[in-house]
Order: C-alpha cells, then structure tokens, then sequence
C-alpha cells in the first residue's frame, strides 16, 4: 500500500504523456515534496555505488532522467566534473539548470532511440524505472549510447520490481538485447514509503 496519494497517481500513469502532464505541475515542489513526505534518498547510495566503479571524476557522464537535479548534486558530492542531464519534462530540466551541476541540459523520451554526438563514458538513471513507461525492453536505449566497456547504473524501484514483473522483464530483454548486467544490489529508496530499491550494473 503506498501511503501517499500523489505517488499513488504516480505509480499508476500508463503513457509517456501522463509522465508530462505529472512532471510539468510537479516540477516546483517536486524536491520538497519527494525529499519530506516520501522520505526519496535512492540517489543517495546510488551515487556512491556509482563512485566506487567510475574512477575517472571527469568521465563524460549521462544523468538519464535527471528530474530537477538532486541525482547531479549527488554526482557532483562525489567528485564528478563533467555531467550531462537529459529529462523527459521541460519544466524538470528548468529546475535541474538551477543546480548549476550540468554542463548540458535536454530533452529525452527513453521508450525512444537516443540521439547523441557522442557517446558517454558512464550513465546514470536513478528514479526513472519501475512501474514505466520506461520498461525493461528500453533499457538497450541507454546501453547503446555507452562507450565500449562503459557502465550503466540504474535504479528500479522495489515496488514496481515485484509488482511489474521486473525480473522476468529484465531477463526477456538481457537475452534479446544482450544486455551485460554485472550486478544487482538492494539499496535504501523511499524510507518513508517502506521501499526499497534495486541497483542494476550494467556494463556496455
């Protein structure tokens, strides 16, 4: 049971247009509201698990899904210079540029191929995957825009990974896509909500 209503809503939209239409009137309050009433801190041990494998702090990093920015702020607490944020919503890139974290800012649709200059030495994607849109079959979208031999890691939420049958989602698009998953660990996700999270490591 979610406890909150707005994340309720959430959980339940079906279509990329929903996911604008939510982002587009949340974007303002979105932090405050996250961060106090959820209890949102995936980004946090993401970021570090994150360190620990990206050594270089001036690779060429992709924040997917950047929201308003708190997983750039968390990358840059971990020493990394050269952050590139792509989000869905408008609304949520103009709260990101706040920051002043990322050194590009643009839109994305992840159910979509992912058009780049060129490649990215690390990607990044906390808090955009669990009940989708994205699904598990988007996921090759981000690993193909990685350098050889690059990481990607991402969090589901742990909600969405039972609910949604993620981990035979995941398994059907790992053989199709000949994804390289090098790790899955559980982390701390919505402390308020109960829910923790999964960390998947993908290699490119």
């Amino acid at each position: 049971m979610v406890k909150s209503s707005k994340l309720k809503s959430v959980y339940d939209k079906s279509t990329v247009e929903d996911q604008r239409k939510i982002y587009k009137n949340w974007a303002e309050t979105y932090d405050a509201e996250t961060l106090g009433e959820f209890g949102w801190m995936g980004f946090k041990p993401a970021a570090k698990e994150f360190a620990k494998r990206i050594l270089d702090k001036d690779a060429r990093i992709l924040d997917a899904g950047c929201g308003t920015g708190l997983s750039g702020i968390a990358l840059t607490e971990q020493g990394f210079t050269n952050i590139h944020g792509k989000d869905l919503s408008p609304e949520m890139l103009a709260q990101a540029k706040k920051t002043g974290v990322y050194n590009s800012l643009s839109e994305m649709d992840l159910t979509n191929p992912i058009l780049v200059e060129e490649p990215y030495d690390a990607i990044f994607s906390c808090g955009v995957f669990g009940f989708g849109p994205p699904y598990p079959k988007h996921l090759h979208y981000l690993i193909d825009i990685l350098n050889p031999k690059g990481h990607a890691v991402i969090t589901v939420n742990g909600k969405g990974w039972v609910e949604t049958n993620w981990p035979e989602e995941l398994e059907k698009a790992v053989q199709q896509d000949a994804l390289k998953v090098e790790e899955t660990l559980d982390i701390e996700y919505l402390e308020n909500e109960d829910i923790k999270g999964k960390l998947l490591i993908f290699r490119a």
